[in-house]
C-alpha cells in the first residue's frame, strides 16, 4: 500500500518495478564511471615521461650506416668503448669511425679530400675536427679515424653530429680524372640531464 501511494505522487513512475529496479538510477543524471585523472596528476605523469632518457644509436656500442651514392655505396661503422648510455653534456666522448665503399670496382680509384665532424647541441655549433687530403678508399681499403667530441652547453639534451665526406670518383679507370660525390650522415646522441633516468 505505501509502494503505491509512492508511485502516486511522483511523476513519470508506471509501476513498482521502475521503482526498485537497480539497473538505472531514480533521479538520472549521475554516471557510475570512473572519474577523469585531474590535471595535475597528468601533468605530473608528462613531466615523469619527460624525464627519462630516450633510446641512442650507440647504446649498443656500436651503429653501421649506408649511404648510397649513385652506382656506389658509403658504408659507415660506428662505434665506442664507453659507455653511451652515460652521456651527459660535460662528458668525454670518444666515437670510432670506419668508412668503406660497396657496390662499385676495384678500377675505379676512389679518394676522400675531406671528413668534416660538426657537433650542435641546439645552443652552440662545434666544428669538431677537419681532415682534408688524399686518402685512397677504393675497394677494399678503408677509412678510419677517431673523433672526440668537445663539451656540449650545460642542460643540452641531445648532440647531433653531422658527418660529410667529400669523394672523388675517377672517371674512368686510370684516367686520373675525377668527379665529386658527397655523402652525409648524421648521429643523434641522448644525453643525460639533472633529474633524468637513464
Amino acid at each position: 500500500m505505501a509502494a503505491v501511494m509512492l508511485c502516486g505522487s511522483l511523476s513519470g513512475c508506471s509501476s513498482l518495478k521502475e521503482l526498485t529496479s537497480s539497473s538505472k538510477p531514480l533521479l538520472g543524471g549521475s554516471s557510475t564511471s570512473s572519474p577523469e585523472p585531474s590535471a595535475a596528476a597528468t601533468g605530473t605523469d608528462a613531466a615523469a615521461k619527460k624525464t627519462e632518457r630516450e633510446s641512442g644509436p650507440l647504446d649498443t656500442g656500436t651503429v653501421t650506416h649506408r649511404l648510397k651514392q649513385g652506382d656506389f655505396t658509403v658504408t659507415l661503422n660506428y662505434w665506442t668503448s664507453d659507455n653511451a648510455k652515460l652521456y651527459t653534456a660535460a662528458s668525454d666522448k670518444t666515437i670510432n669511425v670506419a668508412a668503406h665503399i660497396e657496390d662499385a670496382d676495384s678500377k675505379h680509384r676512389i679518394k676522400v679530400s675531406t671528413f668534416q665532424v660538426t657537433q650542435d647541441d641546439g645552443t652552440a655549433r662545434v666544428d669538431v675536427t677537419t681532415d682534408s687530403g688524399s686518402f685512397d678508399i677504393t675497394p677494399p681499403y678503408p677509412y678510419n679515424t677517431v673523433v672526440t667530441l668537445p663539451a656540449a652547453t650545460t642542460g643540452a639534451t641531445t648532440l647531433t653530429l653531422t658527418f660529410r665526406m667529400d669523394l672523388l670518383v675517377e672517371t674512368t679507370p686510370k684516367s686520373n680524372s675525377y668527379y665529386r660525390s658527397t655523402a652525409l650522415d648524421t648521429l643523434t646522441l641522448p644525453l643525460i640531464t639533472k633529474g633524468a633516468t637513464q
